[in-house]
């Protein structure tokens, strides 16, 4: 059997792990504490490689919390995205291809691990299926989304039409429960081990300002293409720009209270194994 480890970002603070993201997405710090958030989730996860990074954008997932295992492989629909990822020498391998019909046989990772991807896939049961089918037995399966909760979270939550605009600019599909979720994975073969949260609903407040403020345009460009225009002029210093927004964001990494709920939550669900004594007994 292969072994299981920890992700890399088990020996990393919350502050140095926005610090590393914000050195990739300097011109996005609201996406930065977002995935912050949920690298720290994952800190305490363990997986058995080979490991599939399902919408693996540009790479983040498996170059800062994946890099203590291999073989981890990279897939995204988008071609743009796979060859920043390629660039950065962040997988092993990594393919252009749709979540909802996986290139690859049956069984052929020991964890799947898709951070922030399934909300975005109109069809997500399609995802599923698909998870379950290239799982091998005993593999386990852990992603990040949304959750019930996010709407009621946001900026101008009452208003309609403030969450519709939200949402189609984010490109959200799904808000589903953690019982939802869980039907869903046992349905397809696969047996929920854990949920949590995170996000809390000041801290998705801040991110959404955050986000607004990065999109806003002045004149014709929005601040982000500002930023990212300064820095390809070499007139953004990058480790002072990312030591003042990890500093200013730092105090927004905080955990959801025992008890409450939050904007986002983590789920990881695991393929039973015949030939395991632990599952011969359940």
């Amino acid at each position: 059997m292969t072994a299981e480890f920890p992700p890399a970002v088990i020996g990393m603070s919350p502050r140095d792990i926005l610090r590393t993201l914000l050195h990739t997405h300097y011109h996005q710090p609201a996406i930065c504490l977002f995935r912050a958030l949920e690298m720290i989730e994952m800190r305490d996860l363990d997986f058995a490689a080979p490991i599939l990074d399902l919408g693996c954008g540009n790479g983040d997932i498996g170059d800062l919390a994946l890099r203590s295992h291999w073989p981890v492989h990279g897939l995204d629909l988008l071609p743009s995205e796979v060859r920043a990822a390629v660039a950065r020498d962040a997988y092993d391998g990594a393919t252009v291809g749709d979540a909802t019909s996986l290139p690859y046989p049956d069984q052929s990772f020991g964890a799947v691990v898709s951070i922030c991807v399934i909300e975005h896939i109109p069809d997500d049961l399609a995802v599923i299926a698909e998870v379950a089918r290239v799982l091998r037995p005993g593999g386990r399966f852990a992603f990040s989304t949304p959750s019930a909760h996010f709407e009621s979270q946001l900026l101008d939550a009452d208003q309609t039409g403030a969450v519709a605009a939200a949402n189609d600019r984010l490109g959200h599909h799904h808000y589903r429960s953690r019982e939802e979720w869980f039907d869903i994975l046992r349905e397809h073969g696969l047996e929920p081990v854990e949920h949590r949260y995170f996000l809390p609903a000041g801290t998705q407040r801040r991110w959404q300002k955050l986000d607004n403020l990065m999109v806003r345009r002045i004149g014709s460009r929005r601040v982000l293409d500002i930023v990212r225009g300064l820095r390809r002029r070499r007139l953004l210093p990058l480790r002072a720009w990312s030591w003042l927004w990890s500093l200013l964001l730092a105090r927004h990494l905080r955990p959801v209270p025992a008890g409450a709920v939050g904007g986002g939550q983590l789920i990881v669900a695991r393929r039973p194994d015949p030939e395991s004594a632990d599952d011969l007994r359940d």
